[in-house]
């Protein structure tokens, strides 16, 4: 009779909280989240277009454009259409695309190595390639993961050649994409269990397929999904037809390595199916239930989560205190027909209650003082890494909690005989363009006894745990092993470029073995000392070698540092030396574009013989600002004077401004004029080399400028004598030899320059200016004319007014009085 009562009382009582909740007392709209009241996901096609952005030529990795992607949740299908094009008037070129979920690709396009112990290839990279050319290509991604994907496109023809601004057409080419997002429609929200007094049961009839997710919160140590009562009505003698497949993140795909699958017919219960999941903390996770074709399947189903601690935060509020509509608040979802059974621990006993899928809806479960978690068992000991932020992009490091007294652990003990877990977690865009680095050691106090080695083995995952397995082996992790064999397999250490966001895991095992020998044997202590270090740099560990350096540039809006390498070396870290360049190769390059400069010397010592004063400082000018950027410009041999910039201005303008003075000189100009002339072309070409320093009208409108000015000069001084100027034999001797060096050194400098032969021909364009100055520089003017050659006549003073004028003397005497 109690019984009876207390099962009443407690009908009664759900009732009055499903009237309750489905009638709410009107209050401020702030003071509750909306959520909508469906249960199950709309399907529709969603699209995502990226305006065309410029492409490069692929030298190194700063020379990608960064494209970003955001994925929404339970997509089937993305098809990404891509589209190139290039300048009116230029030949398509090949462009390459790499595609990848979560970070940015980590790509080698030209075949260098990878600095030794980095890990790459975490995750699938999709690979297209396209012709600049208008035609489409398409990428078809099954089941792609909800979130930020990242794409990174360049052209993929490096040309050796160096051409000049202005003298070739510049060719560009621009990359659009599309994107459209096939939603799965039917994917059915599930409340999983995770209070003892729960028993939430999903009763459904499946035919072919359906879809499922579920949220689980963080400290959720393990999945399990139960089907009960599975029966085929068409074959009620088989067992469960039913085959599962389990995924985080995304809708189960069959030829990804996340998937997990099982299947229930190989169970010895025929109508009960049972399987773990080790699932991913603070995330989606999507169950798909097939049935052989044309075989209808009725089932109840049940996922249960197992907690090793607490759960709390807003995890712990969304499936404690949670609607059958709150779990996709952000989706439009539409009713379905679904019966539920709830089972409700009221007391000591336990009362079940169908209800409809509108009352449903409403269902409240809420736990009461008297309610326990699902607790796991064998939980591992779980540290919980504490990050600590220094400045600058992508500096950080994660240490061990602090003690009472605020003192951080330097060294950990783990468990001999159980994994230990340590977690830390890595945010979107802002923690993923550098390089994340894991150091494991053993301790170096640590006593053997002589009698056994000790070694660690840990696995190094991303959203997972994983235990090793017998042999120490991670099948999807990185694996790390430490031993006390020697003091070189004390320590390791993994970097990992561009880390993917996210929780990422380090669990650690430890093992002895005997000295003489790989038998595996009890550890003699309970627990083994180790240290560890996780931290974030740029590049690798900020460096790049000896022949690199680290950069941090922005594409797309997306920060990421890089490696840019020097002297041939190629390679993430600038490391592989396949194709570098020889060290004496190196000085004799440094030589011959320093040393080059001296031909202006004796431009220099003539400019001052022939009192071209001011011509003469300009040439000392260029030949010690060209020396000194050049020495600053260099690979390996390098002594900067000053900031590279300011030497660049330096070395352009003054090289302009030595052909601009000796027009000048050459145009045999009135001093005044001469004088203007100067300072002017001073001006000029400040204002043009500021504006494009390496562009072609910097040098050509003060070479026209200069030499029409000479032009007239000749012109004006050929008709005021009668005859030829200059004179023949300037003509045949300096001018001639002039103007073959300079056109000589021009067509070098223009048309046959590469990376491979710079130094060569820029030595070369150095020597043939320098000599070319030596012949142009006219010879000195015998009489400056102050004024015009027709003097003025004077009209002489009078007699009379040459005369001085005298004042006369008086003498000066005191009065008398």
């Amino acid at each position: 009779m109690c019984t009876r009562v207390r099962a009443s009382w407690g009908y009664l009582l759900l009732l009055l909280l499903v009237w309750v909740v489905g009638h709410p007392v009107a209050s401020s709209p702030t003071s509750q989240p909306h959520y909508t009241s469906n249960n199950e996901v709309s399907e529709g096609t969603l699209r995502e277009i990226l305006a065309g952005r410029q492409v490069y030529s692929y030298r190194s990795y700063k020379d990608v454009q960064i494209f970003h992607f955001s994925i929404p949740p339970h997509v089937s299908q993305s098809v990404y259409n891509f589209t190139a094009n290039d300048s009116m008037g230029c030949e398509p070129r090949n462009i390459t695309i790499f595609l990848q979920a979560h970070s940015y690709p980590v790509i080698n396009p030209d075949g260098a190595t990878y600095p030794p112990g980095l890990w790459v290839n975490r995750s699938r990279m999709y690979e297209v390639h396209l012709r600049s050319d208008l035609k489409p290509a398409l990428l078809s991604v099954q089941y792609p993961v909800a979130g930020d994907w990242f794409m990174v496109a360049f052209i993929d023809e490096a040309s050796n050649r160096i051409t000049q601004a202005g003298l070739f057409p510049s060719c560009h080419s621009w990359l659009q994409a599309k994107v459209t997002h096939q939603q799965q429609g039917d994917v059915t929200t599930v409340v999983p269990e995770i209070h003892s007094h729960q028993e939430i049961q999903l009763f459904q009839n499946i035919e072919n397929s359906q879809y499922y997710r579920f949220y689980v919160p963080s400290s959720t140590w393990m999945v399990m999904v139960n089907i009960s009562n599975c029966l085929a009505p068409e074959d009620k003698n088989a067992s469960c037809p039913i085959n599962i497949t389990f995924r985080a993140r995304a809708l189960p795909d069959p030829e990804s390595t996340d998937t997990m699958f099982h299947n229930c017919s190989d169970e010895e219960v025929g109508n009960l199916c049972t399987v773990e999941f080790i699932p991913e903390e603070e995330a989606w996770h999507y169950l798909q239930l097939s049935t052989p074709p044309d075989t209808p399947v009725q089932l109840s189903m049940a996922v249960k989560l197992y907690f090793c601690d607490e759960v709390g935060g807003s995890s712990y509020h969304l499936l404690s205190k949670v609607n059958l509509g709150q779990l996709c608040p952000e989706e439009t979802c539409v009713n379905f027909d679904t019966t539920f059974t709830i089972f409700t621990n009221d007391s000591e006993e336990l009362s079940k209650t169908t209800v409809s899928p509108e009352e449903a809806e409403s269902i409240v479960f809420l736990p009461t003082t008297k309610t326990k978690q699902l607790a796991a068992k064998n939980c591992w000991t779980r540290h919980n890494l504490v990050k600590k932020t220094f400045g600058g992009n992508f500096v950080f490091e994660y240490d061990l909690p602090p003690n009472e007294n605020g003192s951080v652990p330097l060294l950990l003990d783990i468990n001999n005989t159980s994994p230990t877990l340590l977690t830390f977690n890595l945010e979107s865009v802002t923690d993923i363009g550098g390089t994340l680095v894991i150091e494991l050691a053993i301790s170096p106090f640590i006593n053997n006894n002589n009698t056994h080695n000790i070694s660690v083995t840990g696995c190094v995952t991303l959203g997972r745990r994983e235990e090793p397995d017998e042999n120490g082996e991670c099948s999807h992790g990185h694996q790390l092993i430490v031993n006390t064999s020697s003091p070189v397999t004390r320590g390791i250490s993994l970097p990992i470029p561009f880390p993917e966001p996210g929780l990422w895991y380090l669990t650690l095992k430890p093992w002895c073995y005997l000295l003489n020998a790989s038998e595996i044997v009890e550890c003699s202590g309970q627990d083994t000392s180790i240290l560890f270090h996780i931290s974030s740099a740029s590049c690798l560990d900020g460096k790049c070698g000896t022949y690199g350096s680290c950069y941090q540039y922005i594409s797309g809006g997306f920060i990421f540092s890089t490696c840019v390498c020097d002297a041939g070396y190629r390679g993430w870290g600038c490391t592989d030396n396949s194709q570098a360049t020889p060290n004496w190769e190196l000085l004799l390059s440094t030589l011959l574009l320093t040393l080059s400069n001296l031909f202006f010397l004796p431009a220099i010592i003539l400019a001052l013989k022939r009192r071209y004063f001011a011509e003469g400082l300009v040439y000392v000018f260029t030949m010690v600002f060209s020396t000194f950027y050049h020495a600053c410009d260099q690979e390996a041999y390098v002594f900067c004077l000053m900031r590279l910039s300011v030497m660049q201005f330096c070395d352009f303008y003054s090289a302009i401004f030595s052909f601009w003075v000796t027009l000048i000189a050459m145009a045999d100009l009135p001093h005044s004029l001469y004088s203007l002339l100067h300072v002017a072309g001073a001006m000029i070409v400040a204002l043009g080399v500021e504006y494009d320093r390496t562009g072609l009208w910097v040098f050509v409108v003060p070479s026209v400028s200069a030499f029409l000015v000479m032009a007239s000069s000749w012109i004006w001084h050929c008709k005021q004598q009668q005859g030829c100027f200059p004179t023949k034999q300037y003509w045949l001797t300096s001018l001639l030899p002039g103007v073959l060096l300079a056109a000589s050194g021009l067509i070098c400098y223009a048309f046959f320059e590469t990376h491979d032969n710079y130094y060569y021909v820029h030595s070369v364009w150095h020597a043939t200016m320098a000599l070319a100055i030596l012949c142009l520089l006219p010879p000195r003017r015998e009489k400056e004319e102050v004024c015009d050659e027709e003097e003025e006549d004077v009209e002489p003073l009078s007699e009379c007014e040459a005369q001085p004028i005298m004042a006369e003397a008086h003498s000066y005497s005191p009065a008398v009085s």
